[in-house]
């Protein structure tokens, strides 16, 4: 960055102001305005609600498209840098219909996914293809997104993708139709204000046809808060690493905790290779 001229330097840090501004407002719309009606849509794309196995949900991606700890990484909200060749992850989470915790894969009470995910592609052009699974029926979803824009140099970047690909998994409990939805999303690294990465998105189907946005903030080595909001939810939590947190060897283990539209508790697992 020392090469760039001070206009380009201000106008850089000028979107970084501009991003940070999107994904505050959305996330404290989520917070403030939104869960007034939240509890009457809670059904409404039923098994996207907790956290729904797109690039950054339970695990981090760095700016080269690693997976593990490091990197942007929320609960429910995709964020722009995406998975690269010889990346793979593995987990799942199981999310509360009521005020209580609740560990299950389905049932009146738990709203379980368990997903497979894995990175193609070179740094700065990723593409990820995951399988999601929930339900006692194991209902099943295909999800992709593929990165457009490296992001260079500490900048903007941006990717596409779609969940359910194949508009399979039903939208409501009950109801047969599939959930089908487009996205876009940019991602970048904050540093001078904190240490971690902002999101801002949009999307149709599961995000509401709404905006999205989300913040994860690096505590240290080992811990990761995030807030967003994801179309329907705000949600919040914080990811804890025991294993090689600094991401230096090939094996990563994350665990989640969480609140999704901030009442229902979420616990979550993941196990990222690189």
């Amino acid at each position: 960055m020392s090469n760039l001229s001070p206009v380009t330097r201000r106008a850089d840090a000028g979107l970084v102001v501009i991003g940070l501004i999107v994904a505050v407002s959305v996330v404290v719309m989520g917070l403030f305005v939104v869960p007034a009606g939240a509890a009457t849509d809670w059904d409404e794309f039923y098994q996207f609600r907790h956290s729904s196995s797109l690039p950054g949900n339970l695990f981090g991606v760095s700016p080269q498209g690693q997976v593990g700890f490091a990197g942007a990484l929320q609960q429910n909200v995709p964020v722009a840098y995406t998975p690269t060749k010889g990346n793979w992850i593995i987990g799942g989470n199981s999310g509360s219909n009521t005020g209580s915790v609740e560990v299950g894969f389905s049932g009146d009470d738990v709203n379980g996914t368990a997903f497979l995910g894995m990175g193609w592609g070179r740094p700065g052009r990723g593409f990820y293809s995951s399988f999601m699974a929930t339900g006692s029926k194991v209902e099943e979803a295909y999800n992709f997104q593929y990165q457009l824009v490296p992001g260079d140099n500490g900048g903007w970047a941006f990717a596409v993708g779609v969940q359910d690909i194949l508009n399979q998994r039903q939208r409501r409990l009950g109801v047969m139709y599939g959930a089908r939805s487009i996205y876009g999303v940019a991602t970048r690294p904050v540093r001078d204000l904190f240490d971690g990465y902002l999101t801002v998105g949009w999307g149709d189907g599961r995000f509401d046809s709404s905006p999205f946005g989300g913040v994860s903030v690096v505590l240290d080595e080992t811990i990761t808060v995030v807030a967003e909001y994801d179309g329907f939810n705000a949600n919040a939590g914080l990811a804890i690493s025991g294993l090689d947190p600094g991401g230096e060897e090939d094996w990563v283990v994350l665990a989640y905790f969480g609140y999704s539209d901030l009442d229902r508790p979420v616990v979550g697992l993941s196990i990222t290779k690189h």
